[in-house]
């Protein structure tokens, strides 16, 4: 009886597994934005500060706060690295379009080796990047 619970368990924690996993390899698809009616006031979203974070740290605020990024110049996007530029500039007030697209540059960090492969993009595409006025 007893191996048969254990067999159930293993069963089930693999199942559980798999579906995880599969979900987790799976690349979310941004949905455009409706545009508002005319004379509708705008959901605005306010692009963070990220300069100086690891880029580890400044892609999940950027994710969590509903906007898309991407890296830009000659660093790639490993989580070690650093922030050194942002645009639209820390503060900006952005139409909230469903994902702005807000680009970062890094710098090496150079106590870490990279490994893996580094992340660019955001794992949906990005919406336009319209300024609030």
């Amino acid at each position: 009886m007893r191996r048969l619970l254990l067999l159930v368990a293993i069963v089930a924690a693999l199942g559980a597994s798999a579906t995880l996993t599969y979900a987790a390899g799976r690349q979310l698809a941004a949905v455009p934005a409706s545009p508002a009616p005319a004379g509708a006031k705008h959901a605005t979203v306010v692009v963070p500060d990220l300069r100086g974070e690891a880029f580890v740290f400044a892609k999940q605020q950027l994710q969590d706060s509903g906007f898309a990024w991407r890296v830009v110049g000659g660093v790639q996007g490993y989580a070690a690295n650093t922030v050194v530029a942002q645009s639209p500039a820390a503060g900006t007030t952005l139409i909230d379009t469903g994902a702005p697209l807000v680009k970062v540059t890094l710098t090496r960090n150079g106590k870490y080796r990279p490994s893996g492969e580094p992340q660019n993009t955001s794992p949906y595409g990005p919406t336009a990047a319209r300024l609030a006025r």
